[in-house]
């Protein structure tokens, strides 16, 4: 207590204990005989427990005290029967089901789930690499969505490898190292706060993808794009094909251009027999090029 000294503790407490010696109250009662002490003061007992109390310490000290047998417990609790938990809940009857009624009209409406609405197809995600190997080829592939720093060296010693078999690499290899690699990552965002509310579906996706070609790579200037990949091809040409009827060789944006469609390099280092398929989807790149 901040303001009172040791004096004003005492006197209260000192107040409160004539207060109780008046009322004949007693705060304390000794447990045992304390050596050169004072006799307790008698304590008033009520008859009728002075005498069930003394009835209690004969019979303790007459007969010794019987294990307690462990059995089941009678309480006043007895079991519910169905009827009864009806009547508490309240329900006359169970509704029957209508058999004139269609099943649009009997299913309820599923909730929908944050984030996303009921009917929306679910948002691609997908991972491309961009690469410019001279002013006349382009290289797009496709990276696992996941993961930081995945295009190794591994991989561009195969991309090497396969453009070196197509002649598309005679300025690459005069430089002495590979040109910088930059990463295309689709959603733009987690739909979180006001992102959530564009629309990135395939085909805003495919925008995306064509607008960042072509303001940072120039995209209708390569006479060469190199699409290796699923996402890599149906996103630069059309989301609404499969990719098996993508790949190969396929008509530009002009006249002189071409796209080439094949596997992905992280598929090919994984499965080397989709290698003969993808030498077959790019070998006739080189009489295009011879013309």
């Amino acid at each position: 207590m901040q303001g009172k000294t040791a004096d004003d503790l005492w006197h209260t407490e000192q107040v409160r204990q004539d207060y109780l010696e008046a009322m004949g109250i007693q705060t304390w009662y000794p447990r045992c005989q304390l050596s050169n002490a004072q006799p307790p003061r008698p304590f008033d007992w009520i008859e009728q427990d002075v005498s069930q109390w003394q009835q209690e310490q004969t019979i303790a000290h007459a007969s010794p005290q019987e294990p307690t047998k462990v059995g089941p417990v009678e309480t006043g609790y007895t079991r519910l029967r169905a009827s009864d938990i009806l009547s508490q809940a309240a329900i006359d009857e169970v509704p029957k089901k209508d058999a004139s009624a269609t099943p649009a009209s009997s299913n309820k409406t599923k909730p929908e789930k944050p984030g996303r609405r009921v009917g929306t197809p679910a948002t691609s995600k997908f991972r491309l690499v961009v690469q410019t190997i001279s002013n006349e080829c382009l290289v797009v592939a496709e990276m696992p969505h996941s993961g930081l720093n995945q295009f190794t060296r591994f991989h561009q010693h195969l991309l090497d490898d396969i453009l070196y078999a197509l002649h598309l690499n005679r300025e690459h290899l005069k430089q002495g190292h590979p040109p910088p690699v930059r990463e295309f990552i689709w959603p733009i965002s987690d739909n979180r706060g006001l992102m959530s509310q564009l629309n990135q579906d395939d085909d805003a996706a495919t925008d995306a993808v064509c607008a960042y070609l072509s303001n940072q790579f120039g995209l209708a200037h390569h006479k060469v794009i190199l699409l290796l990949g699923q996402s890599a091809a149906r996103f630069v040409i059309d989301p609404h094909k499969s990719f098996d009827a993508l790949r190969g060789i396929q008509k530009g944006t002009h006249s002189q251009q071409v796209f080439a469609v094949s596997h992905g390099l992280n598929e090919l280092m994984k499965l080397p027999h989709l290698k003969a398929e993808a030498w077959q989807d790019l070998a006739p790149l080189q009489s295009i090029l011879k013309k």
